[in-house]
């Protein structure tokens, strides 16, 4: 398999562009169906938009109370966005967008320039109809951005080895930096395949090799840690508290929550309200254009919820869909591609990026299914370049060995066992496009008669033949990657394809545990219109709006209202702010008035139960020191589990 040509093909460009087109067309299309999306984040972007301080700590809300469990880069690219061409549910999710088109022409560029147009164009094609990958492009949380600077950093590492130069390698350490400032210690998943890729094949000696390994590293740190570093060494009181933490540092969301948790299992918190397929118990207000929610109708989509781990974990249930298409065809492929590869020198760049890819590809896979902590399908988005890279470049190789003897076979068996595999997945929901699954039988076994048949056994026929495979194995995650153009993909867990039935749904929380606030009885988890419309009526000049347990509570009503809502408890309601000087603090200086205890309670999860002392002390103070606000005064049913408090002049 040689490199490709300097000259290209007169179909190379068109093709290209193609692509691309397709890519943006199923990224970009009907993008604001989603609405607000994940309103935590879009909360967060619209409070970043009204303030440079909660811009920078990545702050839930404009008056900076605390922030978001994720460090801020893809924020910021949503708030510049936003601050730009005004907040609008489109101006949020279009960066993810772009940045699913531009991994599309990452991928095929690297991949073109080892292993020729045909490759590139197999594996552009393949990523941009990943169902999994074309969800996360029109969706706020920050895996979009995250797949991009990955395969930017595998661009650059391919240019270290290719090249020997340091710079490259100095530019991978920065992607991976920024990748982490997007997901944290995800983005470290591709630094041991990047490390032994250049340590084995890269051009330079073996000291200087390790030299260029040192300043990488060096690099690396510097860019990860410069944010983290300076939140840190700020006075906790001069900052918001840093959601997901349990002692206010961003060290420990990086080790705890966003870290070895997510790998070794950590509790798994759920605010009751948040049902898969909406944002928090009731539907998020609709961005302009938007739906009045942001799940799907019908009930939550796959992918929703907590899965359990082990080898099958991607192949098996709703993840599969999401993902697993391809990965027969990436086994066959990356046979292959060893096969042709063999015997070549230390430093073959062909190799190096096979290597680089397909290790990429293992350990995030393996890590995926071993992982016990926290864990979602949406994750998979970082398999799908990787995946994407080895079929293109496996899939050439095949047409290559096709005429090497036995090896031959490996093409035909690969349609075949790739066609059986989409028809497996597609089989699962057979009320979704009934009449595909039998298309794909037929279309694979047409492409298996054309590259085994030893009669009709041709270049052109096999070619031909070969691309009639593609097509078959392309046409379920195609069917899934278009149903989020005309459904909008559900706000807290997006997913591709048919929506379940509330028979399939996961439960929305586990089972009850220590830490129930108040009451255990039926209770409000969201803040209806009528107490929105009095708390905005009754606003003056504090900060916040109102204060409420949780930031899936809190979010929609800072969307709805333009205004600052301090989430109490952070996310899950659970984490350790305020204290009870604090909020005392913070009533007595008249930066907030109201606090209404409905929202979010913490509940027994994977790693035991939740603490939520001191968001049950801050409370407590609350109901015995602040004034109940009439039920009737906003429009409250008799009998409410909630209760709306006064705090003036405590």
């Amino acid at each position: 398999m040689r490199p490709e040509p300097k000259i290209r093909a007169a179909w190379e460009r068109p093709a290209l562009r193609a692509v691309l087109a397709l890519s943006a067309f199923l990224n970009c299309w009907a993008l604001s169906i989603n609405g607000w999306a994940n309103t935590y984040y879009s909360a967060a972007v619209l409070g970043m938009t009204r303030s440079w301080k909660a811009f920078f700590f990545g702050a839930l809300d404009a008056g900076s109370f605390i922030t978001v469990n994720k460090p801020p880069l893809a924020l910021w690219v949503q708030a510049l966005s936003a601050r730009v061409f005004g907040l609008h549910a489109w101006s949020l999710l279009l960066p993810q967008a772009v940045a699913g088109v531009l991994t599309v022409g990452v991928v095929h560029h690297v991949v073109r320039r080892g292993f020729g147009p045909l490759a590139a164009t197999v594996a552009a094609i393949s990523l941009a109809v990943t169902p999994i990958a074309v969800v996360m492009a029109r969706h706020n949380n920050p895996d979009a951005l995250l797949a991009l600077l990955l395969a930017l950093a595998l661009w650059a590492a391919s240019n270290a080895v290719r090249s020997g130069r340091l710079a490259p390698l100095l530019w991978c350490a920065v992607a991976v930096g920024l990748a982490f400032n997007t997901k944290m210690l995800q983005a470290y998943l591709v630094l041991p395949v990047i490390g032994v890729v250049y340590l084995v094949t890269a051009a330079p000696r073996l000291p200087r090799r390790l030299l260029g390994l040192a300043a990488a590293t060096a690099t690396l740190l510097l860019v990860s840690l410069s944010w983290m570093t300076v939140v840190d060494l700020l006075p906790a009181a001069s900052r918001p508290h840093v959601g997901g933490s349990t002692d206010n540092t961003v060290w420990d969301l990086v080790v705890g929550y966003n870290g070895l948790g997510r790998v070794g299992g950590q509790a798994q918190v759920m605010s009751p309200g948040m049902m898969p397929g909406g944002g928090a118990g009731h539907p998020p207000g609709p961005g302009p254009g938007g739906p009045p929610g942001g799940g799907m109708p019908g009930g939550g989509p796959p992918g929703a919820g907590m899965h359990d781990g082990g080898w099958t974990r991607l192949l098996t249930g709703e993840i599969a869909p999401q993902i697993a298409w391809l990965f027969p065809l990436a086994v066959f492929g990356a046979v292959a591609v060893l096969l042709h590869l063999r015997g070549r020198p230390r430093q073959d760049p062909q190799r190096a990026d096979f290597l680089l890819w397909a290790g990429t590809l293992l350990v995030t896979a393996v890590v995926f299914s071993t992982a016990s902590g926290i864990w979602h399908s949406y994750y998979t988005v970082a398999l799908a370049a990787p995946l994407a890279a080895v079929v293109g470049m496996g899939v050439t190789a095949m047409l290559r060995l096709a005429r090497e003897g036995w090896w031959g076979l490996l093409l035909p068996v690969s349609i075949a066992v790739t066609g059986a595999w989409c028809y497996h997945l597609l089989d699962e929901t057979p009320d979704f496009v009934p009449w595909l699954g039998p298309t794909v039988v037929a279309l694979t076994a047409v492409a298996l008669i054309a590259t085994a048949n030893p009669l009709t056994r041709r270049p052109r026929v096999v070619a031909a033949g070969t691309a009639l495979g593609v097509v078959a194995v392309l046409a379920g995650p195609t069917a899934y990657a278009l149903t989020p153009l005309s459904t909008p993909v559900a706000a807290t867990f997006p997913a591709a394809g048919p929506a379940r039935t509330a028979a399939h749904r996961p439960p929305p929380h586990g089972p009850p545990g220590p830490g129930r606030r108040f009451r255990e009885g039926p209770r409000d988890e969201t803040i209806g219109p009528a107490l929105t419309r009095y708390l905005v009526e009754h606003h003056r000049n504090e900060t916040w709006l109102v204060a409420v347990v949780g930031s899936m509570v809190a979010a929609p009503v800072i969307l709805d209202t333009g205004r600052p809502v301090m989430a109490v408890g952070g996310y899950n309601g659970d984490d350790p702010a305020p204290t009870v000087d604090e909020l005392r603090r913070d009533v007595h200086a008249g930066l907030l008035r109201y606090v209404w205890t409905g929202g979010s309670s913490g509940v027994r999860g994977m790693g035991g139960p939740v603490d939520t002392r001191v968001v049950d002390e801050s409370m407590s103070w609350v109901a015995h020191h602040c004034a109940v606000v009439p039920p009737a005064d906003y429009g409250a049913a008799p009998g409410s589990s909630t209760q709306l408090y006064d705090c003036r002049g405590q």
